[in-house]
């Protein structure tokens, strides 16, 4: 049955020079796994909406798509298609438009909005009470200057942020594409919203990754439209998986 599957979608696609993928209703998990590994993910990712053209370069923007699909399913944010994302894809596919992230959320920081922010995973999670709003994927502190663990919350709000190298060198202008913070900072209250914040990056490859000094590097567009969205006074939960789960916040994998 698989060999006829991959016989047949192979021959579409070598013919007419198009993608195929399952519709949720008319194929069962297996075989929309082997039509996934025949084909790329780009028309998948936009079709759900995870594609977005940002950039020039399009790898650029199919690496967001899957750091984003990657967030939204609580795997690991490295924008790596493997094997997770895979079976992610195979299982959303199948699932049509009834998808919700696996969260289970006991006790929320407050009723209205506020953030996790999941180190292990490499996610940062906007709550409103105990409902999922929306996941991002982050950059976090490299191993010397790992991003604090704690119980904080935003401090202060910030546009087109000035940037100090903290060297003695001039300082970056706000709004600058070479300025690493991008053009929004939400300062946290560890620090006095000076030290460590959420930004945006003038590095679109650093996310996904341990690169920072500390702070929480966010796609350009993610930052914007989390800065539009939450208040001074925001509570910004940061911890890793355990952390997170003794706090009453479950972030459980789907694939």
């Amino acid at each position: 049955m698989h060999s006829r599957i991959i016989t047949a979608v192979l021959s579409v696609f070598l013919v007419f020079n198009i993608i195929v993928y399952a519709e949720p209703d008319t194929c069962p998990k297996e075989e929309a796994f082997f039509y996934l590994n025949i084909n790329n993910y780009t028309e998948v990712l936009k079709s759900m909406g995870y594609y977005k053209y940002e950039y020039k370069d399009e790898n650029i923007n199919l690496r967001n798509a899957t750091l984003r699909f990657q967030s939204d399913c609580n795997l690991a944010a490295d924008g790596i298609q493997g094997p997770q994302f895979e079976s992610a894809m195979a299982k959303r596919i199948t699932l049509g438009t009834g998808f919700k992230p696996p969260d289970i959320v006991t006790r929320p920081a407050s009723r209205g909005y506020w953030i996790a922010v999941n180190r292990t995973r490499r996610i940062l999670t906007l709550y409103k009470g105990k409902t999922v709003i929306k996941k991002y994927p982050i950059a976090i502190g490299k191993a010397t200057n790992k991003t604090p663990e704690g119980k904080f919350y935003v401090y202060l709000k910030r546009k087109n942020p000035m940037w100090s190298p903290g060297d003695g060198s001039k300082p970056v202008a706000g709004g600058s594409p070479k300025n690493p913070l991008g053009t929004r900072w939400i300062g946290l209250s560890v620090g006095k919203g000076n030290l460590y914040g959420i930004h945006g990056n003038n590095s679109p490859y650093s996310i996904g990754r341990q690169v920072s000094k500390g702070c929480i590097r966010m796609i350009n567009s993610d930052v914007l439209s989390l800065y539009d969205t939450i208040p001074v006074g925001t509570p910004v939960w940061i911890g890793n998986d355990e952390t997170l789960r003794k706090w009453g916040v479950t972030q459980k994998s789907f694939y």
